[in-house]
């Protein structure tokens, strides 16, 4: 049987005068697998930073069956790795792929401690898991969009993290990268323990291994269901209000515009 691992109950995010996050109820369990969708200013990268630890909030949040304001313990922080949105590194930045990868180990073995044989082999398993082992010597300002993306996965899984929060991973990337990024994130949701919230705007470039979906639309949860009936014409066109139209094609659910 499986337990909730994170409870939002009326979790409101206040940014100046606007409402970012209205009254959010929300439970995940160990081992599930999420998507957030919704609109761009839904309210979708606020709901992660709230979890993660990094956005003031009104209500209560229970994180591994404690209650927990936005400044997080030390143990809880560890426990969530946060993969944010690609963002561009100075070309000349000193520092190795590799390198980049083992900081994820930093918080568990202390900030003035050396990583050790394990956590330099768990790092080349990820690598190899990853098909970025290659790169293991390159500057990590030199690698493409799509590299640097998979460095940040790596990282974040080497912290042995229990949630793994993903904002727009596949954002800007190229569509055959777009697709290797998934099929990352279905194999990593296979071998690894994780309880993974993944967010996007995209609604057909999903996980397969994604059985549930939340919406947000302006700031408020408006579905939290299975993924099929999410990915339906009337539930999609009245998240977005635009006419959409959906699909199945090799056993698999796309989205075009009307």
């Amino acid at each position: 049987m499986t337990q909730d691992i994170l409870t939002l109950k009326d979790v409101s995010v206040r940014k100046q005068k606007t409402l970012v996050l209205k009254g959010i109820h929300l439970r995940l369990s160990e081992n599930e697998f999420v998507g957030v969708i919704g609109p761009n200013g839904a309210g979708k990268t606020t709901l992660l930073n709230v979890i993660a630890g990094f956005e003031e909030f009104a209500g209560e949040l229970h994180v591994f069956g404690r209650k927990e304001t936005w400044k997080r313990v030390r143990r809880t922080r560890l426990r969530i790795g946060y993969v944010p949105q690609l963002f561009p590194v100075d070309p000349g930045f000193p520092i190795l792929a590799a390198e980049a990868v083992m900081t994820g180990a930093v918080g568990r073995v202390g900030l003035f401690r050396n990583p050790g044989i394990k956590e330099h082999a768990e790092a080349v398993r990820l690598m190899e898991m990853m098909r970025i082992a290659h790169l293991a010597s390159r500057p990590l300002g030199q690698l493409s969009g799509g590299e640097r993306q998979k460095i940040s996965l790596a990282r974040a899984i080497l912290q042995k993290p229990d949630v793994l929060l993903l904002d727009e991973p596949t954002a800007n990337l190229d569509i055959a990268v777009q697709k290797e990024v998934l099929n990352l994130m279905d194999e990593i949701s296979k071998r690894e323990a994780l309880t993974i919230l993944f967010v996007t705007h995209d609604f057909n470039m999903l996980p397969e291994r994604m059985r549930r979906v939340v919406m947000l639309k302006a700031g408020e949860k408006v579905f939290d269901g299975d993924i099929h009936k999410a990915l339906r014409s009337d539930t999609l066109s009245r998240l977005f209000q635009y006419p959409l139209e959906t699909f199945e094609r090799n056993g698999r659910r796309f989205v075009s515009y009307g």
